[in-house]
C-alpha cells in the first residue's frame, strides 16, 4: 500500500511539473503572441498615420490662357473633375469629367513629386499613321486647397509637329 501511494504521489508530482511547464510555455507563448501583435498593430498604424501628400484627392479643375503652334485650334477654357493619388513615391492623376481625351487612355496620367512641383506626363499612339501624342502637366502648390500649374501637349508623326496648351488650376 505504501509503494501505491509513494507511486500516485509521485505521479501526480511528476503531473503537476508537467502542467506547470506546459501552463507556463503557453504563458510565454501567449507572451509572444501578444507582443508581436501589438508590434503589428504599432507598425501598421505609423505606416498609415503619415500624413497624406496635400496633391491627393478630388479636385475641381479650370483651363485658360489655351494657346497652339501649329494647324490646330487653340481649345476652349474648360472645367471638370480630376483625382490624383499616390503609391509611394509615384502619382496618378485621371480626368473624371470636362476635357475629352481621344484615345481614352490618354486622361490617365503618371507623375512625381520634384521639389516643390509635381510633373505628371502620358503618351500615346494616337492614329494609323504613327502618329504620337505626348502630354505633361506641372503643377505647384499655391495653398491650402489650390494648385496651379501649365499644361502642354505635342504630337509628331514623322516630320510633322504641333503642340498646343494651357493654364490649369486645381480647387477643392
Amino acid at each position: 500500500m505504501r509503494n501505491l501511494w509513494i507511486m500516485t504521489f509521485g505521479f501526480h508530482f511528476w503531473l503537476d511539473r508537467r502542467k506547470e511547464e506546459f501552463m507556463f510555455g503557453k504563458e510565454k507563448r501567449t507572451m509572444i503572441f501578444g507582443v508581436g501583435f501589438v508590434a503589428l498593430f504599432v507598425l501598421f498604424n505609423l505606416s498609415n498615420s503619415a500624413a497624406a501628400d496635400p496633391i491627393v484627392g478630388t479636385w475641381n479643375y479650370s483651363t485658360s490662357n489655351h494657346w497652339s503652334r501649329g494647324p490646330v485650334p487653340a481649345g476652349k477654357p474648360s472645367q471638370g473633375t480630376l483625382v490624383i493619388t499616390q503609391s509611394g513615391d509615384e502619382f496618378k492623376m485621371e480626368f473624371k469629367s470636362g476635357m475629352v481625351f481621344s484615345p481614352p487612355e490618354l486622361k490617365y496620367f503618371a507623375g512625381k513629386k520634384k521639389g516643390g512641383d509635381y510633373i505628371f506626363s502620358n503618351s500615346a499612339k494616337v492614329d494609323n499613321e504613327g502618329g504620337v501624342a505626348k502630354n505633361s502637366c506641372t503643377l505647384k502648390r499655391m495653398g491650402d486647397n489650390h494648385f496651379a500649374g501649365k499644361s502642354s501637349s505635342e504630337y509628331s508623326q514623322g516630320p510633322i509637329k504641333f503642340s498646343w496648351g494651357f493654364d490649369i488650376e486645381l480647387k477643392k
